[in-house]
């Protein structure tokens, strides 16, 4: 089990290098309030099981920088031959954004002199808080994909249309070099909730699966009506979809996780090791 002494470990995200498995996860010490002023470190494994500590890759920025208030999860992927952590600034606001880092070995990182590459962006995205008591914009958890040449990537985001409650969304943008993002017209989504958190997409066995994390006030009245008392307090949920840029379909509820597991598992990760 992953532990970092004396610090909270918030989400975790993967890169798996070989037969290495990277974690990369959210942590503060545990004298402080979590949720609230995290940094982004590090840590490898070869089993899932025991790991190796390498320490805070990422640090918050200044308290008016665009991840001054608080970082949070993100993706990596290896392009063009060096490695892109992406990850929110500043994720409950004023404005979130997505920022990104730069390695050659996993270990040592730069964040982009550029940052943020991403924000909301209006046309396509709602850029007015709606819904208390998480009254804040809504752009993080960037997920990163590569697709015929370029980097694609989601991130929790709501459309700017449509009832307040069903405007959960995954919010799309395109960069051939990592460096300029273009902010893309979200894809099809079913409207079931207001918030997609950690979102990810994969490609297994001909068909497109998106993973995403909520609690059940985050669905719609008509959704969480439909499946009253069977939704779990926190869980990952999965739509099934045509390619990676959807239409992506909730089938029944969606869990993944089953009611009755014991444990409170969430926003829960997809490592592909050994398989």
């Amino acid at each position: 089990m992953l532990i970092h002494p004396g610090n909270y470990i918030g989400d975790t995200w993967y890169y798996v290098d070989n037969d290495t498995i990277h974690c990369f996860y959210l942590t503060c010490p545990n004298t402080i309030e979590r949720h609230i002023s995290w940094d982004i470190a590090h840590a490898t494994s070869t089993n899932l099981t025991d790991w190796t500590l390498h320490g805070v890759i990422l640090r918050k920025g200044e308290p008016d920088a665009y991840d001054g208030r608080c970082p949070a999860t993100g993706s990596v992927i290896r392009f063009k031959d060096r490695y892109w952590l992406a990850y929110t600034g500043n994720w409950n606001g004023p404005q979130p954004v997505a920022a990104m880092a730069v390695s050659d070995d996993l270990f040592n990182w730069e964040k982009l002199p550029n940052n943020p590459v991403t924000q909301i962006d209006p046309a396509y995205y709602d850029d007015t808080p709606r819904r208390p008591p998480r009254d804040w914009l809504h752009w993080r958890d960037p997920f990163l994909f590569e697709y015929e040449g370029a980097v694609y990537h989601y991130v929790c985001a709501n459309k700017n249309n449509g009832p307040i409650d069903e405007r959960g969304t995954l919010g799309l943008a395109k960069t051939t070099d990592m460096l300029n993002w273009e902010v893309l017209r979200p894809p099809q989504v079913d409207p079931v909730c207001t918030e997609l958190e950690c979102p990810q997409v994969h490609h297994v066995d001909g068909r497109c699966y998106l993973i995403f994390s909520a609690m059940p006030d985050f669905f719609s009245t008509a959704f969480q009506q439909r499946y009253s008392g069977q939704l779990r307090t926190f869980s990952s949920y999965a739509m099934v979809g045509e390619s990676l840029f959807g239409p992506f379909h909730i089938h029944g509820s969606g869990q993944i996780i089953p009611f009755d597991f014991p444990l409170i598992p969430y926003a829960n990760q997809i490592v592909f090791w050994q398989g």
